[in-house]
């Protein structure tokens, strides 16, 4: 099969809906048994083949440039109803656990999925800082010629991207997920789809005084969480260990972290590689080591461009 035959199957498996398109990859690609996933399900295994079946309908007409690809079946269409009410309470669920007060907007009538996934990232999104906000606004906005503006605007690029990159990280502490990753997940997690491998995601976790009160603390007595911090760590000055307790055990950004302590985002990030180096047992690079460092990586690309440049002559 030739390359162009590998990228229309690609394509063709894109745009299959996410839940047949979970199903047709866990079952063709990851080798789930069907009645592995019927069982896991709590399906007949004939329902789960019938899903199946019409996700290979599907795709078919898909590669076959067929004019107009065949709907879902009834079966399948009540599987997909009940396991996206099942998606949307443990997204709420998740939430609810990280801290987030309020509930999701959901899209009324249940029809598709990728309405469902907005409409949680945008219940996320909506409590980020304004100018996160904003930056996904302005991603989203139609008619905005964003080819243009990276090709021509190199720090609006970097600006964006920064910004994109902590919404994406907010999205994740937060327990956000696609409907087929959650689905591959609850199914068979030792998978590790789409991935291939385990992805390791930081949780947000309520603070002492972002939670509700329990009857202990309503009769008087002080409780405090327990976090447990590495041996190595514990020897670090005690801004080091709240800056990592901060990030790692409690999922916060490096902007509300630096409110917190009242220091700079700089700084944070700084404590944070500290932190970091000393779990690792590694030393703290200084800066005349990243100074040479750097001025390595400029000899070799000099030595480099001066090779091609020689052999170019010599030729």
């Amino acid at each position: 099969m030739s390359r162009l035959d590998d990228r229309h199957r690609n394509a063709a498996i894109r745009q299959l809906p996410a839940f047949l398109r979970a199903l047709f990859l866990l079952h063709n690609f990851y080798g789930v048994d069907v009645d592995a996933i019927a069982e896991r399900l709590g399906a007949d295994a004939a329902h789960v083949a019938a899903c199946l079946a019409d996700a290979r309908a599907i795709l078919w007409a898909h590669v076959c440039y067929a004019n107009e690809a065949p709907g879902m079946g009834a079966v399948t269409l009540e599987l997909k109803a009940r396991l996206q009410r099942e998606y949307r309470q443990s997204l709420e669920a998740v939430f609810a656990e990280s801290g987030y007060p309020g509930e999701v907007a959901w899209p009324e009538p249940m029809v598709d999925m990728a309405a469902d996934q907005e409409a949680a990232a945008a219940f996320i999104v909506a409590q980020l800082s304004p100018a996160l906000y904003r930056a996904v606004a302005r991603t989203r906005r139609a008619g905005v010629a964003t080819v243009d503006q990276w090709r021509f605007v190199a720090p609006w690029r970097r600006v964006r991207r920064r910004c994109l990159l902590r919404v994406n990280g907010a999205l994740h502490c937060a327990g956000w997920q696609p409907f087929d990753e959650w689905l591959a997940e609850s199914l068979v997690p030792e998978q590790r789809y789409p991935q291939g491998y385990s992805v390791h995601r930081r949780r947000r976790r309520p603070l002492p005084e972002e939670r509700p009160m329990t009857e202990a603390e309503r009769n008087g007595k002080a409780i405090s969480d327990i976090v447990q911090i590495p041996e190595r760590l514990a020897v670090q000055p005690e801004l080091t260990r709240q800056v990592w307790i901060l990030f790692d055990h409690y999922g916060r950004p490096h902007e509300e972290i630096a409110r917190r302590l009242g220091i700079s985002v700089r700084r944070v990030e700084q404590l944070r590689r500290r932190a970091i180096y000393a779990i690792l047992g590694e030393p703290y690079p200084s800066l005349a080591g990243n100074i040479r460092f750097e001025l390595m990586l400029v000899r070799l690309s000099f030595e480099w461009r001066w090779d091609i440049i020689r052999s170019v002559f010599h030729r």
